[in-house]
C-alpha cells in the first residue's frame, strides 16, 4: 500500500487511545506514584556497599541525596495539592489527556530495549530503538526520512556510547564499538 506521505503514513502509528482526567487528579497520581517509587529506590539504597575509608561518602549517598531531592519536591507538591492553595485546586475543571496508546508503547520499548542489551550489544540496541522511534516523529517522503532517521540514530547511538564509555567509563554489553577507554 503506498500513501501520499510516503510507505509509512506516521499518523497511521499513532495511537488514538485517550483518557480524559482532572489536572488536579493527574497531578496527584502522578505525584502518588513517583513518591512510592522514590521511597523504593531509597530502601534498595539500603543495600549499597559501605564507605571504604571513613569520612568518605559510601555508594549510597548521591543516589540518596537525589532520592532526597525528589522526595522533598513530591512532598511540597502534595502539601500544596492538599491545602488547596494551587492553581490546579482552584481550575480542577481542567482536562489532561492521557494518550495510553502512545504510554504502552514506550513502555513496550523500553521493555524490550533491556531485554535485547545483553544479546545484540548496547549500539546496535539503541540504533534499533532510537531509529523506531524517529519513524514516527519524523515526516517527509520515505527516502528522505529514512536516511535522516539513519543520522539521527547513528549520531545519537554514537554520542550515548561516548558519554557512557569515555566520560563515565561504564562498561555495557557492546558488538561492534569498544567496551570502554582508558586513557
Amino acid at each position: 500500500m503506498k500513501f501520499s506521505r510516503g510507505l509509512i503514513d506516521p499518523d497511521l502509528l499513532e495511537q488514538t487511545m485517550e483518557i480524559l482526567v482532572s489536572q488536579r487528579r493527574a497531578t496527584l497520581v502522578v505525584t502518588l506514584v513517583t513518591t512510592a517509587l522514590f521511597a523504593m529506590m531509597l530502601w534498595r539504597t539500603a543495600d549499597f556497599a559501605e564507605p571504604m575509608l571513613p569520612g568518605y561518602p559510601g555508594d549510597a549517598f548521591f543516589p540518596q541525596l537525589i532520592i532526597g531531592f525528589g522526595l522533598i519536591w513530591c512532598a511540597i507538591l502534595l502539601y500544596r495539592l492538599m491545602s488547596k492553595r494551587d492553581i490546579l485546586s482552584n481550575d480542577d475543571a481542567s482536562i489532561v489527556r492521557i494518550p495510553i496508546g502512545n504510554f504502552a508503547l514506550v513502555c513496550l520499548y523500553v521493555v524490550a530495549y533491556v531485554m535485547l542489551l545483553a544479546p545484540l550489544g548496547f549500539e546496535v540496541t539503541t540504533f534499533i530503538f532510537m531509529s523506531l522511534l524517529f519513524l514516527t516523529r519524523f515526516r517527509g517522503e520515505l527516502k528522505v526520512r529514512l536516511f535522516r532517521i539513519v543520522i539521527v540514530a547513528l549520531i545519537t547511538t554514537i554520542i550515548s556510547w561516548a558519554c557512557f564509555a569515555i566520560i563515565l567509563n561504564v562498561n555495557f554489553p557492546v558488538k561492534i564499538l569498544p567496551d570502554y577507554i582508558q586513557f
